[in-house]
C-alpha cells in the first residue's frame, strides 16, 4: 500500500558491480518472502541505487520485522552502503491492510495478478500481512506461502485466459488437486497455530461437479468433503460466503 524508495549510497571501499547486484536482488527477494515488500519492486541505479518497493504497512521496513535472511541482508547491505528510506505515497494497486488487535477468523484466497497477502482478516475483509503470521513449520520465511500463491495465480491466468484445458480446471476446482492440498495443508497449519479458523477458499465448478441445496431463497453450497450443508455468512460488507466450519472451507456465495 505504501510506496517507499530505498536509496543506498556506496560507502568506501565499495564492492563490484556484480556483487552489488547480487546482494540487492538478494535482499529485495528475502523482503518480499519475509511479507514486508509486496511484488513488482524496481530497482534504479543513478549515482546511489534507487530501490523502489510497496509495503503493506507504513512500519514493514523496521528492522523488527526481519525475517534472519532479511537481518543479513541487511547487515551485509550495511557495511558497504549507506540505507535511507524515503516515503513516496499510496500505491493504489495494493489494499489497505488489517489493523485488528484481534481475529474471529481468517480466509486463504488468491487469484491473478494479486499482488497482497493470501490471507483476509474476516472480520475487517482486508489483507493481513504474512510478517505478523506464524512461519510455516521448519521454515524461517513465507517463502513457501508465495511459492504457492505464484502457482495459483498461474493456473489462474491459464484457464482464464481461455485456454480453458482440464488440467488448469482440475487445479483450481478439485479438492485433491496438488494445488489445492498444498493450500489446504498451509491453511489448516495457521488455524492450528494461531488457534483460530482459516477457511480455504475454493473454486466453484459450476454446472458440474458442485452441489448446493435450496433454502428459502437462497442456493447454499454443499461441502465437498463432509457434504453437509455450509452456512451462508458475511464476513464483511464486501465478503459473502457459504463456508463448512467442520471443514474449513468457502466458496463465494450464489
Amino acid at each position: 500500500m505504501y510506496y517507499k524508495i530505498i536509496e543506498l549510497s556506496p560507502k568506501t571501499p565499495s564492492i563490484s558491480y556484480d556483487e552489488t547486484k547480487y546482494l540487492i536482488w538478494h535482499f529485495l527477494c528475502a523482503l518480499e518472502s519475509n511479507g514486508q515488500i509486496l511484488k513488482n519492486y524496481k530497482v534504479i541505479q543513478n549515482i546511489n541505487f534507487m530501490l523502489y518497493v510497496t509495503t503493506p504497512k507504513k512500519d514493514s521496513l523496521s528492522e523488527c520485522h526481519d525475517s534472519v535472511y532479511v537481518k543479513n541482508d541487511r547487515e551485509k547491505i550495511g557495511e558497504y552502503f549507506d540505507i535511507q528510506i524515503k516515503d513516496c505515497g499510496i500505491d493504489l494497486e495494493s489494499q489497505e491492510y488489517c489493523t485488528c488487535k484481534t481475529r474471529s477468523a481468517m480466509e486463504m484466497q488468491t487469484f491473478r495478478f494479486d499482488i497482497d497477502s493470501v490471507f483476509t482478516c474476516c472480520d475487517c475483509g482486508k489483507p493481513v500481512v504474512l510478517y505478523e503470521l506464524p512461519y510455516l513449520e521448519k521454515r524461517e520465511d513465507h517463502n513457501d506461502i508465495q511459492l504457492w500463491q505464484d502457482n495459483y495465480a498461474a493456473m489462474d491466468m491459464l484457464w482464464l485466459n481461455c485456454l480453458c484445458d482440464r488440467y488448469t480446471g482440475n487445479q483450481r476446482v478439485k479438492l485433491d488437486s496438488a494445488l489445492n492440498k498444498q493450500g489446504i495443508e498451509i491453511a489448516e497449519y495457521m488455524s492450528k497455530q494461531l488457534g483460530y479458523p482459516v477457511y480455504y477458499h475454493l473454486e466453484c465448478d459450476y454446472g458440474k461437479s458442485i452441489k448446493a441445496e435450496k433454502v428459502g431463497d437462497q442456493q447454499i453450497h454443499i461441502c465437498p468433503k463432509c457434504g453437509k450443508l455450509m452456512k451462508r455468512v458475511r464476513f464483511s460488507e464486501d465478503h459473502e460466503r457459504d463456508i463448512c466450519e467442520e471443514c474449513k472451507f468457502s466458496y463465494d456465495a450464489y
